[in-house]
């Protein structure tokens, strides 16, 4: 499968939230991407700078066919009853930031292997500041080691309104193999370090 919004047969709810955040955000923030947009063939973990509730979305609507799926704080998924819904039609994965509960890595490795793609921040929350990079959990590395899914960097910058909406996103690369096939600290560290570093690398031009 290769994880298209097509394959993973959407219900009627479920494709109108997707057209309304595709007029939205063409409408609204109108996003202006610092270079070309890489070609992302198959399951990919899109990891992100995180400095506004938007983010996802626009990644979503920039890779439109592509059947993608955000992480999403439990405490915001579970906050009331519409959040709930909201969150569960837009086929986000909750993950609890209180414990060190693996659900969410669990529900995002069977995504991978149905071909699908991941949303998510390794900050581990919003960076209001927007100055530079939080620093990042291990999450995003544990994943892509366990997963051999792509990585595609991604840096957002800050969005005011009226003004539009500016990213960059990096080609995608491959983890490096684990060594004798074990994801040990210093491989999740150095995949880490990686991973930031990409980020990082895409912020010039594009500003805060």
């Amino acid at each position: 499968m290769n994880g298209t919004v097509k394959e993973a047969r959407l219900g009627f709810q479920e494709m109108l939230l997707r057209y309304f955040a595709r007029c939205m955000v063409h409408i609204v923030h109108r996003p202006k991407l610092y270079g070309p947009k890489p070609v992302v063939e198959g399951p990919a973990i899109f990891v992100c700078r995180h400095v506004g509730l938007i983010d996802p979305v626009i990644l979503m609507v920039l890779y439109f066919k592509k059947m993608i799926r955000p992480l999403v704080a439990k405490d915001y998924y579970e906050k009331s009853g519409f959040t709930r819904w909201f969150y569960r039609t837009a086929q986000c994965i909750p993950i609890d930031r209180r414990n060190a509960s693996k659900d969410w890595l669990e529900a995002s490795m069977a995504a991978l292997e149905k071909g699908e793609s991941i949303i998510i921040f390794p900050e581990g929350k919003r960076n209001k500041s927007g100055e530079g990079l939080l620093p990042f959990h291990h999450g995003a590395s544990l994943l892509a080691a366990r997963s051999g899914a792509r990585v595609v960097p991604v840096w957002n910058a800050v969005w005011n309104f009226p003004h539009r909406y500016n990213l960059a996103i990096g080609e995608p690369f491959d983890p490096e193999p684990l060594p004798d096939g074990v994801e040990t600290p210093e491989y999740i560290r150095r995949l880490t370090r990686k991973m930031q570093e990409s980020v990082s690398a895409l912020s010039e031009g594009v500003g805060n």
